[in-house]
């Protein structure tokens, strides 16, 4: 008992001298807060098996599918790239994406954010050229650029949120649909312009060129 009360009176001393007499008092239980309100499930982004939650906002070089989804149901999305060939748009593409095939955004950069701002480039699986395009819109100037991992494959097999590419009533073609020009030549409708009654349209060509055509100039 002696003992007890010398190391309490050494211990008071101690405080006293390094001057912590308010953090060594006793302090009231912190008060435990419940969680209100309920989680619609709904917004929760499905997983696919192995691969959780990841690559996650702060990976280098892509992002997953996951965080990509709840990004969209926040409205945080980052800009898309849909690099695909047109012809795979007619089975949807991620809302709001900009419909740029193989390499023609760095022809066409002013359709860019400002280079502060998220971009995510995504293909048919998740491959090498998503990657690439990621990896080259860094070195000119838009860090954040990311490949979405798993690509639309991966986006469609989960069930993922996804748009359709509008179309435009009474005209030719459709985008994604393929056209052959007056002189011979062959391709895919990209997009299509429309000013009050006129329509021309973006076709990339077989040769990966684009070219741009009023609908009189379109095959029959």
């Amino acid at each position: 008992m002696i003992r007890d009360r010398l190391k309490k009176a050494a211990r008071k001393a101690a405080l006293r001298a390094f001057k912590m007499e308010k953090q060594a008092e006793d302090r009231a239980p912190r008060e435990v807060v419940e969680p209100t309100g309920e989680v619609d499930l709904s917004k929760i982004p499905t997983l696919v098996d192995g691969s959780g939650d990841t690559p996650g906002p702060n990976h280098r070089t892509r992002i997953g599918r996951t965080w990509l989804a709840a990004q969209m149901v926040a409205g945080t999305s980052p800009v898309l790239i849909d690099m695909r060939p047109p012809q795979e748009w007619t089975g949807g593409i991620l809302p709001g994406a900009l419909l740029l095939p193989g390499e023609q955004v760095k022809d066409q950069l002013e359709l860019l954010p400002a280079r502060d701002v998220r971009v995510t480039v995504y293909d048919s699986d998740g491959g090498a050229p998503s990657d690439r395009l990621a990896s080259w819109l860094r070195e000119a100037g838009w860090p954040t650029a990311r490949q979405l991992q798993g690509g639309w494959a991966e986006w469609l097999e989960q069930g993922e949120a996804r748009a359709e590419v509008p179309e435009v009533p009474g005209a030719r073609a459709q985008v994604g649909t393929a056209v052959a020009l007056g002189d011979g030549r062959e391709g895919v409708v990209q997009a299509i312009q429309v000013s009050g009654q006129q329509r021309t349209f973006t076709v990339l060509l077989d040769s990966g060129a684009p070219v741009v055509v009023g609908e009189d100039l379109l095959a029959e």
